[in-house]
This record gives C-alpha cells, structure tokens and sequence, in this order.
C-alpha cells in the first residue's frame, strides 16, 4: 500500500538491539564486540575500544524531565520500537509522522576505535541489521544510513557500494575526523566520486568523532550549546576548497546541529569570497566558481528540530536546503510533541513552506 507522506523525519535513530553484533559480526571478534551486562544496580553494555551509551539514557524521550538518568534496565527502559520495525510504526503514528531517515544511537559511538579490521566489522554488521531487517521490514516507512570509515576510503567505497545493494539510502561519516585528511582534502575524492554515482547522501551527524576527547559525555554544557561551530567549519571548508567545484553533484547532510547560524555564516562568506578571492588564490591556494551560498543552496542540506531561527531566515540559508526531524527517540526528542512543535513554528508562513520543510526535501533528497 502506498503512503501518503505528509512529514518525514529527515534525521531519526534506531536504537541497535544489543545481540546485534554478537549475532552479525565474524566469530573472531565477538568476544570483543557489544553485549549486555547486568550489575547489581543497572545494565551495562560493554565494547572493546568503545564507550558506549548507558542503558538508562536509551529510554530516550519516554522519561520526563525529572526521569532523565543513566542507570537502566534494557527489559524495561528501551525504547522497544527503536529496534522493533512494527511497533515503531505506531511511535510514528501517535506523532504523526509517515517516514524516517535512521541513523544509528549505540554504534555512533564505535568511530573512536582504532582496530580498524575490528572497526568495520562492527559497522558491517550494522549495516547489514540496518538494512536487510529493519528498513526491509517496511522500506516505504523506513531509508537507513549506513556508517563508513573516514580513514579507509577504499574500504569506505566497497561498503557505500554494498549499502546501496541492500537498500540503504546514504552514508556518513564522523564529525570530527580526527586523522591527517580534513573533509576538503583531494584523499577523499574517491569516496565524493563514488557517493555521487550511488547518489547516496553523505551525512555528518552531531556528536560523532574520531576524537574521544569530543564525545558525547565529554566538555561542558557550553560546549554543547556551541557545538554546531563544527559543522560550520567542515561545511565551510568544503565549499571554501572546492570540494563542491569538483564534485558538482554531490550531497551533504549536516544532521542535528540545526540551522539557524547558517544565514549570518552564507552572509559573511558571500562577502568574504568576493572581497578576498585574490588573497584565497595567492596564500590558500583556493578558487571557487560560485558564492559559497549558492554552493550551499545546490549541494548541502541541514536537519534541525527546534529552531524557530532558522525558520525566519529561510530566504538567506535557502528554502530547499532545510529539513525537520524529530531525533525519536532519543531524550531530545520531539516526540510525542511533534505536530506542536511545527505548529509553532510555521504558525505565520504559508503551507508550501512547511510542506518543503517538512516533506518535500528530504522526499526528493532521499527519493521515496
């Protein structure tokens, strides 16, 4: 039966059932792999090279403000539909939301391992779960985004290449890459060259990092509110070194660091560009062929969830570039709050607006 799409979640998590990887990933590295371990007080689960979420935390937006805790029980406290495809549906329903775009919660956390072979084989495994059991069971519901290893770009295309086969819909890669080669280094113009013959999305999704110093239960609260200068320097670097110059068609997701600071960012570099493009040329080595905002209108696409800002300026960070999502179910969430929330914020604008925001973009980026 087909669906009559009215909102789309453009970034949402499944929560990985925690025999995941002890089912998927080769015999040889299971003992090092995710399980669930149970202390006197909570569960635990527990990864070689890995600090994973606490259990508690997974209960995610089915607690109140004054329930949010770590300490959990997985029987008890997760969120069952994010890892049960059918009874996500009726989350989804009592939100009124029709599709999602899904990334991962527990594996997010596996970018810092430095055992690559081990690496890949947790996120094999993940793709794998992701692809052929979740988003299979209701593939009109549900498009998933398969993780890719930023310092193996070889690897990386083999796995964008198998992603695509099962029916994932994009890729990402970690925040904060944390090696030698930034973003708009010509190391990852195999994976730019590939992404865009698969058209699969490549996203860079808040709070994931090759640095462990930059994790999630890392840095203060300041740092927190602040986080989305990161994505600004890794978009604007892109643009800035011509990534989009020789990758023309490809498309990059900044995902849940929303998307307000875009106007006044496109502004000054709009400004910056024309003033300084002979000093970009003479001491950076740099030339663009467009305005860094017509750069980010054509290849760059931002997710928010709260963000009334954002909204407001949407004829300076442009119409066609901002995508809604909900984070279920994540303790951020908007769920169970959703429509509220958009009510609030496309009260005063017409419906063709909440309709591309919430709908049309994400629909066309991720063809359903």
């Amino acid at each position: 039966m087909s669906v009559n799409y009215r909102v789309i979640s453009s970034d949402s998590h499944v929560i990985e059932p925690h025999d995941l990887w002890q089912r998927l990933v080769p015999q040889q590295f299971r003992s090092r792999a995710p399980k669930l371990v149970s202390d006197a007080e909570t569960d635990r689960l527990v990864c070689d090279m890995a600090d994973l979420p606490p259990v508690g935390l997974l209960a995610g937006c089915a607690r109140g403000d004054d329930e949010v805790r770590t300490e959990g029980r997985w029987d008890v406290d997760v969120f069952r539909g994010g890892y049960d495809a059918t009874v996500r549906l009726a989350d989804l329903d009592r939100d009124g939301i029709d599709a999602e775009i899904l990334y991962p919660t527990i594996a997010m956390q596996m970018y810092p391992i430095e055992d690559q072979d081990f690496q890949w084989a947790l996120f094999r495994a993940y793709n794998t779960w992701l692809g052929e059991e979740f988003c299979a069971a209701y593939p009109d519901r549900f498009k998933g985004i398969a993780m890719l290893s930023n310092t193996d770009v070889d690897g990386s295309i083999e796995e964008l290449k198998r992603a695509a086969d099962i029916g994932l819909s994009g890729v990402m890669v970690p925040l904060y890459p944390g090696e030698d080669n930034p973003y708009h280094s010509s190391f990852y113009d195999p994976l730019w060259a590939a992404a865009t013959e698969h058209e699969m999305p490549v996203s860079l999704h808040a709070a994931t990092t090759r640095d462990r110093s930059k994790a999630w239960n890392k840095g203060t609260p300041t740092d927190s509110i602040m986080s989305p200068g990161q994505v600004m320097r890794v978009l604007l670097d892109m643009i800035l070194h011509g990534v989009f110059d020789r990758h023309p068609d490809l498309m990059v997701v900044s995902a849940e660091s929303d998307v307000g600071w875009a106007g006044n960012m496109l502004e000054r570099a709009d400004f910056w560009v024309q003033r300084n493009q002979r000093i970009m040329e003479e001491r950076h080595g740099t030339a663009i062929s467009k305005l860094p905002s017509e750069h980010f209108h054509s290849n760059i696409r931002v997710t928010f969830m709260r963000d009334r800002t954002g909204v407001l300026a949407r004829d300076v960070i442009g119409l066609e570039t901002m995508m809604w999502g909900n984070d279920f179910p994540h303790h951020v969430s908007t769920w169970p709050n959703s429509q509220s929330v958009l009510d609030e914020h496309f009260a005063d604008t017409p419906p063709e607006v909440r309709n591309a925001i919430c709908r049309d973009n994400c629909q066309s980026l991720y063809r359903f």
